[in-house]
This record gives structure tokens, sequence and C-alpha cells, in this order.
């Protein structure tokens, strides 16, 4: 067999090696016919068609590209120069509103010092509406329409400085006229070196104001004192909270100086509100917006565009939930000297009035152009994003590009068919001539692979037909051939590996007897001996001990032989499972523990009537195989305990005794064929009344379940009740 096989796997190793040839030798110069037909197709027409056509979109790809280049640098210089334009003239606009702010400032300035040095003595009605609050504050208490008064505790207030207030009573019609003049004045006021203001329009001064007001430590006061302005002329501030309630602002501030001392400070609000809602009145081109920056680099205002760029929100109201005690400008966010994006734009503020920069915010690069606004110091910023700049030439490339992809989509579509079409070309060529031997070729290839049994649709071609035809027929053959063998193989392999078992088990049945038999059959040949050479010498008593030794042996060879007529016992049970007499199982098991058991060993729990169990030799061998355990495995004083308790249409007989128990890597192999623990060292067995027991009472229908622990051993027998049977035999 093994011959035949070596000859068989040669033979396929021959022809793979055979097939291998071919395919080597058609690789080293050969092709398939419809292979070398395709490479003609695509080295005469298809690939000199590819080039032109690719030379051409490459032309046209270059050529956008440049030209859309050349657009983007156009349209960068008109946009800077466009930009930068538009900031210089909106600066200047700017310009001229603030100069007339500070111009109305200087002229309210003069009036002022000219009040201070006056004696105006305002009427009794504009008297009566002052009152010195509990606080020592000096201050209006009701509104007539013209201006709010109000002296800080910060310094008591006495005669001179009421008569300083009634001087200054005489300035209300011209604070009411330049305010009324300029509708973006928020308010006009007056503040003194010793706390007083005097504004308009009117504030409830004791409610807005705190009580110790110190007015010089504000910015809208000491910005124009001799250490900040020392011009003495009117300067704006930065933006900052009125105190006076009217939310964000700048302020024009200009001295009112009397000599050396400085008397106060003159001041003229406007709301940023109002400076942003101007940003916002510009009309700028691609989405552009204005935004402004005071002398220090603090975003003055901004419009809604820039908030989204900046990441800020404009400050321009104030919730007054205290009076504002100090100066509060704004956060470091708003100022650009300040701000790691701004960096660019704050370097070229400081080189040069005027000029442009590139700027990267989160939705992408702006163009800035910036412009100085002379009066106050001031940059105005005007911000265009690049993306609206360039959005025509980027729609101009776009619709050329739309154009090159649908040149290309149409060349592309162009070649598939025409791929298609040589292609389809070529096969239908080949097929003609050389599908018969692709069909043969293929056909052979299967075959070596082990595909034995082929079939073959047969050619037009008389030689190549009989030829693919006989290659069939031989495959079919091998085939056959190869399924023999297989077939002789399986069954030899499982032929010898059930010899095999058996023979293990044999030799093992065989070592276990032959250790079982040899220890009684060693005391019979010995105690023989003893009575051949001593018969003369031994007494009647010895001679009967020497006969009981020589019987135990022999009980021990009988009870061996025994347990393998048990075992023929349980092939035959295993084969007559189906019983017609029954008996009481509680007689039944009484029978079996008495005639095993001594009674002074043995415990029964036993109903008087138990119910009927099949009649055979079964359940008695099982439960005597158990028994026997119990009496060898145990000491021999250990009391055993047999109990029965009907379950339904089962019966559990149970046998537990107190012995040593059994371990626990032991416990799950007890029962299986010949198997005997490390506890049963020394005691007569061969390993199979447990395994016996287990195969008897499974062959009823039943169960046999061991546990164990260190305080003795449990085996429980369940049987199958007989229902069919009334009468129980005695």
């Amino acid at each position: 067999m093994k011959v035949l096989r070596s000859k068989w796997r040669r033979g396929d190793d021959e022809l793979i090696a055979d097939n291998s040839c071919d395919r080597n030798h058609g690789a080293q110069g050969s092709l398939p016919l419809r292979k070398w037909l395709w490479r003609s197709y695509l080295r005469s027409a298809i690939i000199p068609l590819l080039v032109i056509e690719i030379g051409f979109l490459a032309v046209y790809w270059v050529s956008n590209v440049i030209i859309y280049r050349q657009n983007i640098a156009e349209l960068n210089a008109v946009s800077r120069d466009f930009l930068a334009d538009v900031a210089r003239r909106e600066a200047e606009t700017i310009n001229t509103s603030l100069s007339d702010v500070s111009r109305r400032t200087g002229t309210f300035a003069r009036q002022t010092l000219r009040a201070l040095e006056g004696d105006y003595s305002p009427s009794a009605a504009e008297r009566a509406r002052y009152d010195l609050s509990p606080t020592g504050v000096f201050l209006t208490r009701y509104d007539n329409g013209t201006t709010a008064s109000f002296y800080s505790n910060a310094a008591p207030v006495g005669p001179e400085q009421i008569a300083k207030v009634w001087k200054l009573a005489a300035l209300d019609p011209l604070m009411i006229d330049i305010k009324q003049s300029d509708p973006s004045i928020a308010s006009i006021y007056f503040n003194t070196f010793d706390s007083y203001n005097r504004i308009y329009p009117y504030v409830d001064a004791g409610k807005q104001y705190a009580p110790g007001m110190v007015i010089p430590s504000y910015n809208f006061y000491y910005e124009a004192d001799e250490a900040h302005n020392p011009a003495r002329r009117p300067v704006w501030t930065d933006a900052y909270i009125d105190p006076a309630g009217h939310g964000w602002m700048v302020s024009s501030i200009a001295p009112v100086w009397r000599g050396r001392k400085l008397e106060g400070v003159v001041g003229i609000d406007l709301t940023l509100d109002t400076i942003v809602n101007r940003l916002n009145g510009l009309h700028l081109p691609w989405g552009a917006y204005a935004v402004l920056i005071d002398r220090k680099g603090g975003i003055i205002a901004m419009p809604p565009a820039g908030e989204r760029d900046f990441g800020l929100k404009e400050l321009t109201a104030h919730h007054y939930a205290q009076a504002i005690m100090s100066d509060t400008f704004k956060p470091d966010q708003f100022n650009i000297f300040k701000r790691e994006d701004m960096k660019v734009l704050a370097s070229a503020m400081v080189k040069a009035p005027d000029g442009f920069v590139n700027l990267d915010f989160a939705n992408g690069r702006q163009l800035a152009s910036f412009a100085r606004i002379a009066g106050a110091d001031w940059r105005l910023v005007v911000i265009a994003p690049t993306a609206r700049i360039h959005a025509k030439a980027d729609m101009l490339r776009a619709r050329f590009e739309m154009v090159g992809l649908v040149m290309l989509a149409v060349l592309f579509f162009f070649y598939v068919l025409f791929f298609l079409f040589l292609y389809r070309r070529a096969n239908r060529m080949s097929t003609r001539v050389a599908a018969p031997l692709d069909e043969i070729t293929r056909l052979i290839r299967r075959i070596g692979d082990g595909g034995y049994r082929q079939g073959f649709a047969g050619s037009s071609i008389t030689e190549l037909d009989d030829l693919g035809h006989r290659i069939v027929d031989t495959g079919n053959r091998l085939g056959d051939a190869h399924d023999r063998i297989r077939a002789q193989e399986r069954a030899l392999s499982l032929a010898l590996m059930r010899q095999r078992a058996a023979n293990e088990e044999q030799i093992r049945f065989v070592r276990i007897m032959s250790h079982e038999l040899r220890t009684p059959l060693s005391v019979i040949d010995s105690g023989a001996q003893i009575i051949d050479r001593k018969a003369e010498a031994l007494t009647a008593a010895e001679l009967r001990k020497r006969a009981g030794r020589l019987r135990s042996s022999v009980q021990t060879i009988s009870t061996l032989l025994g347990k393998l007529v048990d075992s023929t016992a349980m092939d035959f049970a295993h084969g007559n499972r189906d019983q017609t007499g029954a008996v009481d199982s509680g007689a039944l098991v009484r029978d079996i523990a008495c005639s095993i058991i001594p009674s002074s060993r043995l415990t029964l729990d036993l109903p008087e009537q138990g119910p009927p169990i099949a009649d055979g030799p079964a359940l008695p061998i099982a439960l005597g195989s158990v028994l026997d355990n119990c009496m060898r495995y145990t000491a021999a004083e250990t009391p055993i305990l047999i109990t029965l308790h009907p379950d339904g249409d089962l019966v559990h007989i149970t046998v537990a005794d107190n012995g040593p128990g059994i371990p626990d890597e032991d416990l799950a192999y007890v029962g299986q064929r010949f198997y005997r623990g490390r506890s049963s060292t020394g005691i007569e067995g061969a390993g199979i009344g447990l395994y016996i027991a287990r195969k008897l009472v499974v062959s009823l229908g039943g169960d046999l379940a061991i546990a164990s622990d260190d305080t003795g051993t449990v085996v429980r027998l369940t049987v199958p009740v007989m229902l069919s049977h009334q009468n129980v035999a005695a």
C-alpha cells in the first residue's frame, strides 16, 4: 500500500513539475495569442493617441494656472491700492469729525475759565435744586431740563465751594447748545480738581456716583493734566466705562488752567456705540470692514464682522450694578500690542503711519490696510477677506477647471469605449484561433491540481476535439484510482487505530489482573509448600489456619473472576433493558445489603414497601459492586448508611460511609475502567467495580453520582420506577 501511494504521489509531483516546466518555457519568450493581439493594438493605436491627448490637457492646465496666478497678482495690487485709498479717505473723514469735537472742547474750556473768573449768580429757582446730603455731598435733587451737579465729600464742601458751583451755572446754556449741535455727542461736562462734576444731560448723581468719588483719579481727568498733556490742548482718552452711566465711550478732554493752577478738565463724550454705527455705515467692497485703534493699540470700535475675526465681543453697553470707583478700560484682548496674532499689524503700525499687511485669521487670510487719524493719533484699519478679493479670479479658474474636467471625462469615456472595442476585437480573433488550446491547457492544469473529473466542451477542430476528450477520459481514470486508494487508506488507518486501542486495553488489563492474581497465588503456593514440608509437625489448629489462608486467597481469585463475569453480565443487561417483571425496591436493597455488610456496621433507612423497579441482574450487580468498594476502602468498624428515597418516577438509593474520602484529583476519574486512585495502594481490586456499576445503572435508564470530602463518600444510584406494574413480586 505504501509503495502504491508513494508511486501515486510521485506521479502527481511529476505531472505538476511538467506543468511548471511548460509554464516556465512559455514565460521565456512566447505569449498567448490574446495578449499578443492586445499588445499590438496598444503599441500601434492606443499609446500614441493617449500621449497626444495627455499633452493637450497638460498644456491646457498649465496655461490655466499661469493665467490664474497673473490674475491674482493684479487683483492683489488693485485691492491694496484701493484699500489704502479707502483707509486714507475714511481716516480723513473721521479726523474731520473728531477735530470738530476737539474744537468744541477747546471752546468749552475757554468759556469755563471765564465763568470761574466771573461773578454769575443763578436764580432762586436754580439754587432751590441743590441740597447738602447727610453724607456731605452737595448735589442737584431734580432735573429742570439743564445740568446735574455733584460735589464729592472727598473734601469738605463749604461756602467757597458752593460759590464756585453758582459761578459755573453760567455754563448751562453753552453746554446745552454744544450737546444739541451734534447728535453724536453723548454728554458734556466739567470736572474740578476738588472732585466737583457738572454734566449735561442730567443724571441722578446721588445714585450714579459714589459719595467719596475722587474725580482726578480717573483717566478723563488726569490724561489732560500737566504730566500727560504738557501742550495743554484738547486730547482724546482711551475707551473706558463712563461713571455717569453712558456705558463704554471715548472723550475729548481739555484742561482749564488759571495761571499755573489746573482748575479742572472739560470733556465731551462719544459713546462707542455711536462710533461702531459710523463704521457700520461705511460702504466697503469685498465684504470689508473698518476697525478703529487708539494710540496705545487698544481697539476702540469694531463692527460685528470684526468680532468674528478677532474672536471678541465689542463692548458698547455696561450694566451698572454699582458705582464706578476707578478707571475701567477694555481688557488686554482688545489691545493689538498684547495679542500674538496681531504682532504683524502692531509692528507695521509702529514703523509707519500708513501701510498694509496680511493677517491670518481662523476663517482665512485677510488683507489689512491702515491709515493714521492725525488729530487723535488713532489708526483706522480696513480689513478685507482675501477670498472675497480673489472671488472673481477663483470663479474664472473654477470655470476653466470645469471645462478641463469635462474634456478629461469625455476623453476618458472615449478611451474606455475605444479600449472595450479593441479588447472585444482581440478576444473574438483569439477565441477563433486559440480558444480550444486554452481550454485544453486549463483542463490539464486542473487535473494536475487534483481536479481529476473534468469536462470538455468540444472543438470544431477534429484533432483538438479528440485530444480534449482523451484527456478528460484519462483524468476520470486517475480520479477513480485516487478515490480507491484514499478509501483503502482510510479503512486501514481506522482498523489500525481500533487494533491499537484494543491492544493497549488488553495489555493494561493483563497487567492489572496479573498483579491482582499474583498475591493470592503466592499465598496459596507458600501455604502448600509449608504443609508439604511440615505436614507431620503441624497441629490441627495450624492446619486449619493455613487452610483459612488458602481459602481466602481462593476467594480473592474467585472475586476477580466474578468481576469479569459481572462485566459480561453488564453487556447482557445492556442488551436486555426491556424487562417484564418488577420487584420491591426496598426489599431488594435490604437483601443485597444484609448479604454483603455485617449487621454491626449496617444502618438502613428504607420504607416498608418501596416503589416497584425492574427485576433483573443489573441493579443487584451494580449495588453489590458499590457496597463491595465501600467495605474494602473503609476501616473495619466504620458504619455504612443506606437510604432509599422515592422522587416521582425515579428512586434514589444512597450509600454513605465515614471513610477517608476520595481526593479531589482522583474524584473526576473514579468510575473509569481500570482506574485506581493513589489511596488504593495495598487494597485488592481491578478498578472495574464502579465502572461496571455505572454502566449497569445507565443501561436501566438511570444514573450513578459520586460525592466525597474528608468526612466520607456518598454514592447515589438513581433508577426509574416501573409504573405499569401494580403488583410487586414477593
